[in-house]
């Protein structure tokens, strides 16, 4: 396959996934961050992973998606537990700001924190490989 029909795949695999995960947000997935993000649409995140397939950087553009995914899972249901626990901690001698500040969902925060971290491990592994690849070439 020649260099613009794998750039061309790369896209439709990843706009298909973007697309999937939309869709499932809006009919399976009616939890806070899966609908936060569907409606913000995932904060154009999925602009910079087209952009990186276009830079020909489809490794880290996969690393962005798989940790929009993760995120979007690990945020709202760790969110969820993290919300939970705090919120058992309001009591009826609480001020309304403890009680706004106990009851934050974090899902949002931790779903972009995922999508660094793995964006991050993607990068090293490419830098990692590049490397390895230059030393060989070197011998």
């Amino acid at each position: 396959m020649n260099k613009s029909g794998k750039i061309l795949l790369n896209i439709l695999v990843t706009l298909l996934i973007y697309f999937l995960i939309f869709y499932l947000s809006h009919t399976l997935f009616q939890d806070y961050l899966f609908v936060w993000t569907a409606q913000n649409k995932y904060c154009y995140i999925w602009v910079l992973s087209l952009l990186l397939i276009l830079m020909q950087k489809p490794l880290i553009s996969y690393c962005i998606t798989l940790g929009n995914i993760l995120g979007i899972f690990i945020g709202q249901y760790l969110g969820d537990h993290l919300r939970a626990v705090s919120m058992s901690k309001i009591t009826q001698y609480s001020t309304a700001e403890e009680q706004w500040h106990l009851s934050l969902h974090y899902g949002v925060l931790i779903w972009i924190i995922v999508i660094v971290l793995v964006s991050v491990v993607g990068l090293l592994y490419t830098f990692y490989v590049k490397t390895k690849c230059r030393h060989l070439k070197d011998t």
